[in-house]
Order: structure tokens, then sequence, then C-alpha cells
């Protein structure tokens, strides 16, 4: 009775060993035939090369909301408007309209004058140096030939332009447009500074019709 209890003792341990060692042999053979499987597959295929990686990876920016440095966000477009000068338009063959870095006292001056000249060739001595005197005269004189091609009933101007200034050590040069209703002249006029801007000489450059030719010539067709 002993010797046939050992021998069912001994054959239930050998079934536990058994079958313990038969699904440890199961597992791992069936990982690393999976395992195997894989790695095989991996080594075989042909992989693509990544289609812009660095975008991918690339933090997005909170204020800004770009992922690329190129690309140009609104925000970054009125940063760069901000960078950029203000465009001014211009005289065609003449000058141009900018005006923002002119001495003051000199834009004043010139204002003024305009202002006078708009309304009559009289009374300009007191914006031409003393010494300079003759030249008001020679300018006074070419001017009034000037108007008297203008037709009847025209004012002299009625309103007028002040252009860039070309200055230097000793003069500036300040170009002028005057206007009326069909007509325009284009003057340069000549300052030094002596206790403010005085005018040492005005020079006609050309003078003609709105609409129509535009030097001294061709306006007399």
């Amino acid at each position: 009775m002993k010797k046939a209890f050992l021998y069912a003792a001994l054959i239930f341990v050998f079934f536990l060993v058994s079958c313990s060692n038969a699904q440890i042999n199961v597992l791992t053979s069936q990982e690393d035939t999976l395992r195997s499987a894989l790695n095989d597959k991996s080594n075989k295929t042909i992989w693509t090369k990544e289609i812009e990686a660095d975008r991918l990876s690339v933090k997005l920016n909170s204020n800004i909301s770009v992922i690329n440095k190129d690309i140009v966000s609104p925000q970054m477009l009125g940063s760069i408007k901000d960078l950029q000068g203000p465009v001014y338009p211009e005289i065609k063959n003449f000058a141009n309209l900018d005006c923002t870095s002119m001495n003051k006292t000199l834009l004043s001056t010139i204002d003024d004058f305009c202002k006078q000249i708009s309304k009559s060739t009289d009374n300009l001595e007191s914006f031409f140096v003393s010494e300079y005197f003759f030249n008001y005269v020679f300018f006074k004189t070419d001017f009034e030939e000037i108007l008297s091609n203008f037709k009847k009933g025209d004012e002299n101007f009625d309103h007028y332009v002040i252009c860039k200034a070309f200055e230097s050590q000793d003069l500036t040069q300040v170009p002028v447009r005057l206007y009326n209703k069909n007509n325009f002249v284009d003057l340069s006029v000549y300052l030094t500074y002596h206790n403010g801007y005085k005018i040492t000489q005005i020079e006609v450059i050309r003078w003609g019709k709105i609409y129509g030719e535009s030097d001294k010539a061709n306006s007399k067709k």
C-alpha cells in the first residue's frame, strides 16, 4: 500500500513538473519566434526619408503662432511695416515732397513766402538778403511776365506745395510749385541763414498748363 502511494505521488509530481516545463517552453518559444519575425521584417523593410522633419520637431510659438521662422504672421508683418519708412510722392522731374527733415524755421519762412507771392509779387523785400535786393527786382519782372500769360480773372495762385530741401553748409535750395485753377509755376528758392533764413535768389524752373503742356515754350502754342 505504501509503495502504491509512493508511486502515485511520484507520478503526480512528475506530471506537474512536465506541465510546468511545457508551458515555459511554449511561451519562450513563441516569444522568441515573434521577436525574430519582427526583427527580420524590420531588417528587410526599406524606409523612406522623413519629409520636413524639422517642421515636425519645432514647437509652436505661443506669441506669434508660427511653426517656422520663414512663415510671416500678421503680427510679424505689422512689425515689418513699422520698421519701414513712409513713402512720399514726388513731382515728376522736379522734386520729392518729403519735408519731414526740414528745419522748422526754414519751412516756416518758405511757407510765409508762398502765401505772400500767391497774393501778389509786392511786399517781398523782407524775404530777401539786402545785398541781393537786385535779384528780387529781376525775379519780380520775370514773374509778372509769366502771370500776364494767365487768363484774366485768374488769381495768382490758390495753393502750393513745398518740396524737399537740398541743404549745404552755406546755401539751401527749396523747390516750390505754385498752382491756380489752370496753371502751375515751378520755382527754386535759394536761401542762406542771417539771423533767420533769407532768400538770395529765385529761379523759375518751368511753368505751364495743369492739363496741357508742361513747359513755358509749349504752353504758348
